[in-house]
């Protein structure tokens, strides 16, 4: 479809207007004029009539009327022809306009006369309105000619003008085509732009934000989808090579002394079982990606937490557990998730804190939030590992965690659970004094 440029249409729409404008001034200018005369002439009937019924003397011999009746249409209906029809049907000219005797373009007026209460006859004035036309066909060309020249004026100068008006928009138009990838962080300056096109600039410009942002992130996970798959494979890996390589060598039948071979079978298992740890958290940050719908019930965060407490305990091989339970609202949760979730926080505080310090967990009710929040008095997170340990695969330290079975995903997954709770889990450390996760869930809307 053909598409309609602006500046024309609006020039065409705005002389559309103006044209119309003139046409109507023209019609209402031209009725004013044949109005009033309109009006004049009737006002001069009038007024002979009333001044001719006030005369005394009206009536001469027999019913037709004094010489009093053509001087007043002297004075008054000077440019008129005056006819009195008398009721017994005589006619008599009161007053005889000779300079329009033959014109036939003519107006006339028709009223009945009273002379002392009754009627006597009637008056009929004729006016020529020969020059009344020829004033308004006048005043019309006039008219006609000085409204081309408007529209050739504004023709010639409001084309101008609304070019003019409209360059801030060609600017915008201009600079909206040269948007790319490269300059979605330069925004879009426009000088003495009116406020509409002020308004479509700021929009142009969130717009470019919200895109510089999108790539943003679009890069980011494409940066973190590639460190994921390095990662993952990297951890797949090494059991992997583990359980070939032992397998290589039973195949071969190069181990005769039954211990070894019993070592190998179980440093396989045990490969085995690490493979199965590692796909199934992968299968469970899947389902977290994918969003599936997990069931949710109202649920008071204390109630698990006091039921989880005996298995807690029981992790912890003998060290200090505080729990400090304030009073809380029910929330929506899924208990299972929200247990894993414990369970790994805590786990991740008995690795990495000292066996001699206590672990506290304390819940609390923070605006419209509860909270739980679980510390631990270890060595505490560098500053700079703060940001990145919801990632997945990352680990602090690597040797160790690897050691202990850790895959560094247990946290990206508390993460995705809370974020599925519409909640969030947040860490605070500090270097030598410990850390602490505080993990907070919307209060449920009565």
């Amino acid at each position: 479809m053909k598409m309609k440029n602006l500046n024309r249409q609006l020039f065409q729409r705005s002389m559309q207007l103006l044209l119309l404008f003139l046409v109507i001034i023209g019609f209402l200018q031209t009725t004013l004029i044949y109005l009033y005369t309109e009006n004049q002439r009737k006002m001069e009937v009038a007024s002979y009539l009333r001044d001719l019924q006030q005369t005394t003397d009206l009536l001469g011999e027999g019913p037709l009327l004094t010489k009093k009746a053509t001087e007043l249409a002297e004075n008054i209906l000077s440019d008129a022809n005056v006819i009195f029809y008398a009721s017994s049907g005589e006619k008599q000219m009161i007053h005889i306009n000779r300079l329009f005797l033959k014109d036939k373009q003519i107006a006339t007026y028709t009223e009945p006369i009273y002379y002392k209460g009754k009627a006597i006859g009637t008056i009929e004035v004729s006016y020529s309105i020969h020059e009344s036309l020829e004033l308004m066909l006048t005043q019309l060309i006039i008219y006609v000619i000085a409204s081309i020249v408007i529209l050739l004026l504004a023709w010639r100068f409001y084309r101008r003008m609304l070019r003019k008006t409209l360059a801030p928009l060609d600017l915008v138009i201009a600079s909206v085509s040269e948007v790319s990838v490269a300059n979605l962080d330069e925004p879009i300056v426009i000088a003495d732009a009116q406020a509409d096109i002020a308004k479509l600039v700021d929009s142009t410009n969130e717009l470019k934000v919200r895109l510089h942002d999108s790539f943003q992130a679009l890069e980011e996970n494409q940066r973190k989808l590639q460190q994921f798959v390095s990662d993952a494979s990297h951890e797949l890996k090494t059991p992997l090579t583990t359980i070939q390589g032992y397998s290589e060598i039973l195949l071969r039948g190069k181990l005769d002394n039954p211990e070894k071979i019993r070592y190998s079978l179980e440093s396989m298992l045990n490969q085995t079982k690490r493979l199965t740890y590692i796909v199934n958290e992968l299968l469970e940050l899947s389902k977290l990606d994918r969003k599936v719908q997990m069931g949710k019930t109202d649920l008071n965060l204390n109630e698990v937490l006091q039921d989880l407490l005996p298995l807690l305990r029981m992790i912890q091989e003998g060290r200090e557990l505080k729990l400090t339970l304030g009073i809380v609202p029910n929330v929506l949760m899924n208990r299972k998730k929200i247990e894993q979730v414990i369970l790994n926080i805590v786990q991740n505080a008995i690795f990495h804190s000292d066996q001699k310090t206590p672990i506290t967990i304390r819940t609390y009710q923070e605006n419209e939030k509860v909270v739980m929040a679980i510390t631990d008095y270890g060595d505490g997170i560098a500053k700079e590992h703060l940001p990145l340990i919801f990632d997945r695969f990352y680990r602090i330290d690597t040797d160790r965690s690897r050691e202990s079975g850790g895959t560094g995903l247990g946290l990206a997954i508390c993460q995705d659970i809370m974020h599925a709770h519409n909640g969030e889990i947040k860490v605070e450390s500090i270097i030598g004094k410990g850390t602490t996760f505080f993990i907070r869930f919307p209060m449920t809307k009565s």
